[in-house]
């Protein structure tokens, strides 16, 4: 009896971990500055990405400006208060895998990458140039030969991750 007591407490402890597990985001975010900008007087922004792998840019930029959107301000590239930047950022872990590019895989190359994926996003005002708010988010990824990005998975952390990116960013009122 005592130890049909034991199991179930074990896989309760196991589910209960297992589902917060589930809970968390795979990528994770930081605010880098944040604050000295005229944020009421801004409304409208201006976006660019640089160095964004292109099967990633267009969902990643709708994310991010359905994060952004919420803070207030809409999306306008022809005239804009300030102007935000989404920069790929490719860091590889291993030295001898410094020189491969994980979206271009040579199926001679049998290897499991590692490497962080990092997109910083700097905001500065268009008239001045000057930098209002700067955040990252990012992942760490091992990726097998032959395995691909899932994008209905991804969208939605994507999302998240943005959205807590910007917390500290003031809400237009």
């Amino acid at each position: 009896m005592r130890l049909v007591k034991n199991l179930i407490l074990i896989f309760v402890l196991a589910g209960l971990l297992s589902s917060c597990a589930g809970i968390t985001s795979q990528i994770g975010s930081s605010p880098l500055l944040c604050c000295p900008g005229d944020y009421q007087n801004y409304s409208e922004y201006g976006l660019r990405t640089e160095g964004l792998p292109l099967f990633l840019r267009d969902y990643v930029v709708a994310e991010f400006e359905r994060a952004f959107d919420e803070k207030g301000l809409f999306r306008n590239d022809q005239a804009h208060d300030i102007e935000v930047v989404l920069a790929y950022n490719h860091i590889n872990l291993y030295p001898d895998q410094q020189n491969i590019d994980p979206f271009i895989r040579m199926e001679s190359l049998n290897v499991e990458l590692s490497y962080i994926a990092q997109i910083n996003i700097e905001i500065a005002e268009t008239a001045t140039r000057e930098k209002v708010w700067a955040g990252a988010i990012s992942r760490i990824h091992q990726v097998t030969p032959g395995e691909y990005m899932h994008e209905e998975r991804a969208s939605p952390e994507f999302y998240k991750a943005f959205a807590r990116a910007l917390e500290n960013y003031p809400v237009k009122e």
